[in-house]
């Protein structure tokens, strides 16, 4: 298709002949195809899967329900994949129940019984084990503490606190009992 920008008359006139001698096949296919459309039902679509979305999270209409919202500036996600809809999700929920945004820093970090910082729990590894295969017929010696590696593992954490009554946590419980007591 020849664009019309053009200063000339006659080759406009000409543009202009061609456009017209094509024009019935043109129209057949947004007849058959309506590509103005496509855009429109898409983001129908989005929102009705958001709304049924939202519709399983808070089944019935109420103004008692509070949902704990957080706060989610950053829209990247996952590389490769769709990013979610932040702000349709949070609409469709403020129509289904009171939607209170919180900000979740440290959330998972503090303690929530002394809201103290936790730290991350260490244990001893043996770098030679292998994690596959079992060993066959190797006595390992009592006290072969020289051969074990220290590491951490950052989904439990560990309250320093004496006075604590919680002494280990899961880091989601944490977060979320912590996230319950701010709202």
């Amino acid at each position: 298709m020849p664009s019309f920008k053009t200063s000339r008359y006659k080759v406009y006139l000409e543009r202009l002949h061609y456009f017209w001698k094509h024009a019935g096949f043109l129209l057949e296919i947004c007849w058959r195809k309506p590509f103005l459309k496509w855009k429109f039902f898409n983001k129908r679509s989005s929102r009705i899967a958001v709304d049924a979305l939202a519709a399983r999270i808070v089944p019935d209409l109420s103004v008692q329900t509070c949902i704990a919202y957080g706060n989610w500036s950053r829209r990247d996600g996952i590389k490769g994949h769709a990013s979610s809809p932040v702000k349709g999700l949070q609409q469709a929920l403020a129509k289904r129940a009171k939607v209170v945004i919180l900000d979740e820093f440290k959330t998972s970090k503090l303690c929530s019984t002394c809201h103290r910082e936790l730290s991350p729990v260490s244990y001893l590894v043996d770098p030679d084990l292998d994690k596959r295969r079992k060993r066959a017929g190797k006595i390992i010696s009592r006290y072969h503490s020289e051969e074990r590696k220290l590491v951490e593992c950052h989904a439990v954490l560990r309250c320093d606190q004496k006075k604590c009554e919680a002494s280990y946590w899961n880091r989601d419980v944490n977060a979320a009992i912590n996230i319950v007591n701010c709202s």
